[in-house]
């Protein structure tokens, strides 16, 4: 790499940073949740609200070290609720061989100075236009965090819905959020249902042992409703293998995929582009401004913006956080992978720009 390629990617770089919508959040405070899973509560370093809504995330990002990435971006989903906590918070359990879970673990001190990309995320709630509805909330481990925020919300704004919690773990010290949980069953007993499942329990558990399997998933559900089906809404979140159950279990129930809304938190491998791809030229509207970008066959659209400097926001790289979503005005896209976005979404144009592939020369992607 010459000296002029060098400075030209740097300029490229700093303009990204300056461009792309970035906060900077102070810990404000730090809870032990259990031995491996803490929550931090955050506040903005310029006093300005953080708004966002019940089950998103925030975007994280780190300095790299021996990558040829010049930053590591990490997600997490927020455990706090908006009009219910009076500071927002995230909580993050301790991975095994995690570098940045490490690290915040050990390193993330009360007024430590963390930057991230503004809330986003599409595991959210719609509206509810005031008629009573079921809220199911299925997950395990830390699945729990962003079910955590919906159920908070759900209790406080929503007084006519009911919410069922079904919540996985090993053991009885791996369950995040117990004492709270309990709190807050005991504040709304007619409105909260809550069933822990433990796979590895002690012999003095009184509650249900095993796993969540499809018969067992289907004969609590059926329990559990009050109001017409077609007003539930299922959000899941948790492993691969409990979510897949989870959610054919549903389908097989009659319930449609819209009433379903699924939180990955593992990205076990990068997706594949499609068998067959050309290069075409589109265009993309980002903060007020419109590129022509061209996108070479085999690259997504947000490779493609990335490599021109357009500072669009994106995490995951691998279409399961919509970090990177925006809407396909027109022309034709696919997708390589989408376990985010629903039937309704689609069908309102958006797509996750990390899988995304043009198929015309007649794309129109608008970011939010």
């Amino acid at each position: 790499m010459n000296l002029l390629h060098f400075l030209e990617q740097v300029l490229i770089l700093l303009d990204t940073m300056i461009q792309e919508q970035r906060i900077q959040l102070r810990i404000k405070e730090i809870k032990q949740e259990t031995a491996d899973t803490k929550t931090y509560y955050l506040e903005p370093v310029d006093d300005a609200a953080i708004t966002y809504q019940p089950g998103q995330f925030l975007t994280f990002i780190f300095p790299s070290k021996g990558s040829e990435e010049q930053e590591i971006r990490r997600s997490y989903s927020m455990s706090s609720a908006p009009g219910v906590n009076d500071l927002p918070a995230v909580t993050v359990k301790r991975v095994s061989n995690g570098e940045i879970s490490r690290f915040w673990h050990q390193d993330v001190r009360v007024g430590s100075v963390l930057t991230a990309l503004p809330p986003a995320g599409r595991f959210t709630l719609d509206s509810g236009e005031g008629e009573s509805r079921d809220i199911v909330l299925l997950g395990a481990g830390s699945g729990i965090t962003p079910l955590f925020s919906i159920l908070k919300h759900v209790l406080v704004h929503e007084p006519e819905s009911k919410v069922t919690l079904l919540y996985a773990n090993r053991r009885e010290s791996s369950i995040i959020f117990q004492e709270e949980l309990q709190g807050w069953q005991e504040k709304y007993p007619d409105r909260l249902q809550t069933e822990l499942v433990l796979s590895q329990p002690s012999d003095g558990w009184m509650g249900i042992r095993g796993r969540i399997n499809n018969l067992r998933l289907e004969r609590m559900i059926r329990q559990k409703l009050y109001f017409a089906p077609n007003r539930a809404r299922f959000f899941l979140c948790g492993p691969f293998e409990l979510m897949r159950t989870a959610e054919i279990t549903l389908l097989f129930m009659g319930f449609k995929a819209d009433q379903i809304r699924k939180e990955n938190f593992v990205i076990d491998t990068s997706p594949s582009p499609p068998k067959h791809s050309e290069a075409h030229r589109i265009r993309l509207r980002f903060q007020k401004e419109s590129f022509e970008l061209e996108v070479p066959a085999y690259t997504t659209i947000l490779q493609a913006a990335r490599r021109e400097g357009i500072p669009v926001p994106y995490s995951c790289n691998g279409g399961r956080c919509a970090t990177c979503a925006a809407i396909c005005r027109t022309g034709r896209i696919s997708m390589s992978i989408n376990d985010v976005l629903t039937e309704r979404d689609l069908a309102q144009g958006w797509v996750l720009t990390c899988t995304a592939y043009p198929e015309n020369d007649e794309v129109v992607i608008d970011f939010p």
